[in-house]
């Protein structure tokens, strides 16, 4: 397992450079509350990105993968979210604003759109509080990866 501070992150020259953001890039704020998405968290890379995460040893949503007949691992969790990535870009018009960075001891999704993904962080963990709307989002994930 890396340190946590390594998922989602970059060398400085490895970062995308945003056209409409000044270079170097203003500090960001976090506005999303730790306990309005825990188990996730998330941790910044300034001044570029940040990454969201879930430890797959804390065990959140098991047993909910289990009855979808898988096992809660990192891919699991990445198909879960990429289905709701497809739902949040039909929504919001953009297109590739997510990547991913986990094994098989964490999971990570990490952006240089900041707000987007503390936005995505709180769908997440929305979708996550509902088992019956969890399990859509699995075989959409699917299919998108696929593509």
């Amino acid at each position: 397992m890396k340190d946590l501070c390594q998922y989602g992150n970059r060398q400085d020259n490895e970062w995308e450079i945003l056209p409409w953001i000044p270079d170097p890039r203003p500090p960001f704020k976090i506005w999303v509350k730790p306990e309005q998405i825990a188990p996730f968290f998330l941790i910044p890379h300034h001044p570029y990105a940040i990454s969201l995460l879930l430890k797959i040893s804390d065990g959140f949503r098991t047993e909910a993968f289990r009855r979808l007949g898988l096992t809660g691992s990192s891919g699991d969790w990445e198909r879960l979210v990429r289905g709701v990535i497809r739902e949040f870009e039909e929504n919001n018009s953009g297109v590739d604003l997510f990547h991913f960075d986990s094994d098989e001891d964490v999971f990570c999704v990490y952006s240089l759109y900041i707000d987007d993904l503390m936005l995505l962080s709180k769908m997440i963990r929305a979708v996550c509080d509902n088992e019956k709307t969890m399990r859509t989002y699995p075989g959409i994930g699917e299919v998108e990866h696929e593509k």
